[in-house]
Order: C-alpha cells, then structure tokens, then sequence
C-alpha cells in the first residue's frame, strides 16, 4: 500500500511539474519592453527566420555577433531573430551587447531553463550553449538547428539550396 501511495505521488507531482513546464516555457520569452512574446510570433509570415540563441557573457558569440550584423537585411526573403539568454536580472547586460554592436535585429529574451524547454518540446533536441542556431522556412517550420558559430556564408547556402 505504502509503495502505490508513493508511485502516485510520484506520478502527481512529475505531473505538476510537466504541467509547470509546459505553461511557464509558453510564457518564457519577452520583448525588451517586458511584452510576452513566443519564438512561434516571431518566425515564418513568408520569410526564412535566422534565430541567433545568445548571452552577453559568450566569448563566441560576440566574437560572430559583426558578422551577423553585416549579414542582417543582405536577403530580401530572411531575417534575423537574437534570442538572449541573460534572462531578466541580466536584461541591462544583453541591452548593452546590443548597443555596443548595434544589432539592427530584433532580439527578445529569454533563460537558459526557458529556452532548453522549449527546445526540447520544438526541436526534439536540448540546448547545448551559445550560440545556437535555429532556421525557420517561410512557414514556419523549424529546419535546421546548429550549436556552435556557424560561418553567414553556409546560412546563406542552406537557404538558397533549401528555397
């Protein structure tokens, strides 16, 4: 009797906190005006989507953040999303890495918990760090993901071999 009480607060609790999860990953992502947004709003509407997932304490990715810069508006058929992981006690930080580069780019904020459940949901694939690169076809749909800086020559490949 002792182990079926168990087993079903068990199965309980990893309920509640799937459930948790699952409502907080949906709601983990704001504008840097502190408005809900969902990577879902962001991407498709008949345009290649590049998301850029970044921290403004990564060596690499303000090491590949020029680059993403110069290769903003070079397509007429892709844009460009950041996906900051400072989180909001790090909002300043991630503001200040988007200034100093100038990212002409819309960046919205998230965490690294937050982002890891959505990717795990969307992607089938936890995050592994930054930068990370998701690419969404005009539809919307996730086609591509890739950890690690990744060279604006091959994005531009992919999407002109995938158009």
């Amino acid at each position: 009797m002792l182990v079926k009480l168990f087993s079903l607060a068990k199965t309980l609790f990893l309920s509640i906190i799937t459930a948790t999860v699952l409502s907080t990953a949906a709601n983990a992502f704001t504008d840097f005006d502190s408005k809900q947004t969902t990577i879902e709003d962001e991407i498709g509407n008949g345009k290649w989507t590049i998301v850029e997932v970044w921290a403004s304490d990564c060596g690499a990715c303000r090491a590949h953040m020029p680059d993403m810069v110069k290769f903003d508006g070079k397509l007429d058929n892709v844009r460009v999303l950041g996906i900051a992981l400072d989180g909001q006690p790090g909002k300043a930080a991630a503001q200040d890495m988007i200034d100093e580069y100038k990212m002409p780019f819309k960046n919205i904020l998230s965490n690294p918990i937050e982002m890891n459940a959505w990717m795990e949901l969307n992607a089938e694939e936890g995050l592994i760090g930054t930068p990370t690169f998701m690419i969404f076809n005009p539809e919307g749909k996730l086609t591509a993901l890739q950890p690690g800086i990744l060279p604006t020559t091959s994005l531009v490949k992919y999407i002109e071999a995938n158009s």
